[in-house]
């Protein structure tokens, strides 16, 4: 079998170590060869090209893709696979702040254990999410979890203490704005904190948003969190970590296959990565359009 194999050389500590990609390439290419895989192995050089090494490898008639980076990372390499509709195979080595997607597919295992499930395990469809035309694999969102997306990308500095300390920052000066929700047709309207709508169980790091979401259900998970004060959102967040799906004042959860949502202001993420709107932006799920390996 030929495998193509994208590195991010500064996701998640690997940032810190300065020959953190040859060091991972390394790695990919001894496990490679004791699995007899015939792998192509390349570093990232910028944004964007993973997308145009996944490109590349499609058309080299590569039957497996493997990413080795962070949820940001992973979507990107999926782009073309979804884009193409090719039945190509992604896998997947969690190397991110948080990786929040491959704990929600049961995949955050170490490297080396990782890379031998990437590069061998059977695929098993899972569901794509899309925000407009934005594809994502596990939590898109907008309000409040988008801005601390955005603000964590643009600091540069990556892990979890700098992304708490972000949340932190913004959560005392972030507005709540008005958006109109329409899921499956039912609409409703209000000051909201953030939308959330989630293929995957978390954002990463153990902070579970969505603990009944299935990536092969056909549904996306709604989590809506209502206007409240700073304190009022902190408290809300404790359910991220401790009794996740539990009641919680101010905190609802819903299904949906489509939904809409309008706003003056829309601050978005598919995956971490945030860019803004305004309008309307339309939420869907594709059921089975990606194969990924060795999905639990």
């Amino acid at each position: 079998m030929r495998a193509g194999v994208v590195i991010n050389p500064i996701s998640g500590r690997a940032g810190r170590v300065h020959d953190a990609g040859p060091r991972r390439a390394a790695l990919v290419r001894d496990v490679a060869a004791r699995l007899r895989v015939n792998a192509d192995v390349r570093i990232t050089e910028r944004a964007g090209h993973a997308a145009e090494l996944t490109k590349l490898f499609i058309e080299a008639g590569c039957a497996r893709v493997v990413v080795w980076g962070g949820d940001g990372t992973v979507n990107e390499v999926a782009g073309p696979i979804v884009a193409r509709g090719t039945s190509v195979t992604l896998g997947i080595v969690p190397g991110g702040s948080g990786d929040g997607l491959a704990r929600s597919l049961g995949l955050a295992h170490p490297p080396e254990l990782a890379l031998e499930t990437a590069l061998t395990a059977a695929p098993v469809p899972i569901d794509v999410g899309f925000l407009d035309d934005r594809h994502f694999l596990n939590i898109a969102g907008v309000g409040f979890d988008a801005a601390v997306g955005r603000a964590f990308n643009a600091r540069g500095k990556r892990g979890l203490r700098n992304y708490v300390r972000i949340l932190l920052t913004l959560v005392w000066t972030y507005s709540p704005e008005r958006y109109r929700l329409t899921m499956d047709g039912l609409e409703s309207e209000g000051d909201r904190f953030l939308v959330a709508f989630a293929n995957g169980r978390e954002y990463g790091n153990q902070m579970v948003l969505a603990p009944a979401a299935s990536v092969r259900d056909g549904w996306l998970d709604v989590v809506t969190v209502g206007a409240g004060s700073p304190v009022v959102q902190l408290w809300r967040a404790r359910r991220l970590a401790i009794r996740p799906g539990k009641p919680a004042a101010g905190v609802s959860w819903g299904r949906c296959q489509t939904a809409q949502i309008s706003g003056q202001n829309l601050v978005c993420h598919v995956d971490g990565e945030a860019f803004e709107t305004s309008g309307t932006v339309e939420v869907r799920i594709a059921r089975g359009a990606l194969n990924v390996a060795g999905v639990v």
